[in-house]
């Protein structure tokens, strides 16, 4: 039985030395011998939002034995309460029924981590009732509500539209010492560079460059064809805009074999990681603040 160690990866840590953590213990994870794996968290005392809600998709989308082991009662009580070990799903639940199960993490801190079928009521029910929920957890201010609201109803389109994936998944956090919400939204689909060799748009520009095909889907190259539009396809370039520029929030993005990291003090770079990394899906990786600076408003950045 192979023994991979769960770092603990605090609340302090930036996305750059989390998604190092993070690509460690999936590749130790997918290169263990045998199907029966022991995840230890002897060294757990905290794990960063972040860290936590891919490492928990990973887990959803291998069929591997994976134990987790040396927790302790603090951690333990954390993850049963996020459904850390089987996910919550919403297959098609009608409104009042989804309404029902989630009402009870309304005065909590968190969204647990779920997966919902995509189809096209499912996705618009979920994404609303995510959103109620995240403002009424973290008080968010009349200026952020709508840009919540903008970001998730945006992403989940483009699962939706574009992944191929039959299902999404999301995780929300509230950090009340950082006064922000840390959100991950994800999908297990064709990914960004596999979408676009798919509809055979960009080749040329992309030339087998992962970091370039999330480049164009950052500056709005949509894949779909829309005479009227110029093939204009503003949801994630819009997001994120809004978010970091606006909001002064983080936004991060792995997709298959490639990453974007931006953030508005310095950081705004794409990377190929296909020599040692690829992430099966989409994972977007929001820190969204709950009060907007003087003078934002979310119009500003509307195409």
């Amino acid at each position: 039985m192979e023994r991979v160690i769960i770092p603990n990866v605090s609340e302090s840590e930036h996305i750059g030395s989390i998604f190092n953590h993070l690509v460690q213990v999936v590749e130790q994870t997918r290169h263990a011998s045998g199907n029966a794996i022991v995840w230890d968290f002897s060294d757990v005392t905290f794990l960063h939002p972040f860290f936590l809600a891919p490492l928990a998709i990973f887990r959803q989308q291998k069929d591997l034995d994976i134990r987790c082991e040396n927790i302790t009662l603090q951690m333990q009580s954390y993850l049963n309460s996020i459904h850390f070990d089987r996910m919550l799903h919403f297959e098609n639940a009608a409104r009042e029924t989804a309404e029902q199960v989630m009402a009870q993490y309304a005065d909590q801190s968190y969204i647990p981590l779920c997966s919902f079928s995509m189809t096209d009521e499912n996705k618009d029910t979920f994404s609303s009732i995510a959103r109620n929920i995240i403002v009424r957890q973290a008080n968010v201010s009349a200026a952020v509500t709508t840009p919540v609201s903008y970001f998730l109803s945006e992403l989940i389109d483009n699962i939706y539209e574009h992944s191929g994936s039959p299902n999404g998944y999301l995780f929300s956090q509230y950090i009340e010492n950082e006064q922000c919400i840390d959100l991950c939204i994800a999908d297990s689909g064709i990914t960004i560079p596999g979408n676009y060799k798919r509809v055979g748009l960009y080749q040329e520009e992309i030339d087998g460059d992962p970091a370039e095909a999330l480049r164009l889907a950052n500056e709005g190259r949509s894949t779909k064809n829309r005479p009227d539009a110029e093939n204009r396809g503003y949801g994630i370039s819009t997001s994120k805009c809004m978010l970091v520029e606006g909001l002064g929030g983080s936004f991060f993005m792995l997709s298959g074999s490639a990453f974007h990291r931006y953030e508005r003090q310095s950081l705004n770079y794409y990377a190929d990681i296909s020599r040692f990394f690829h992430w099966n899906g989409t994972l977007i990786l929001l820190r969204i603040p709950v009060n907007a600076p003087d003078g934002f408003n979310y119009i500003d950045y509307l195409e």
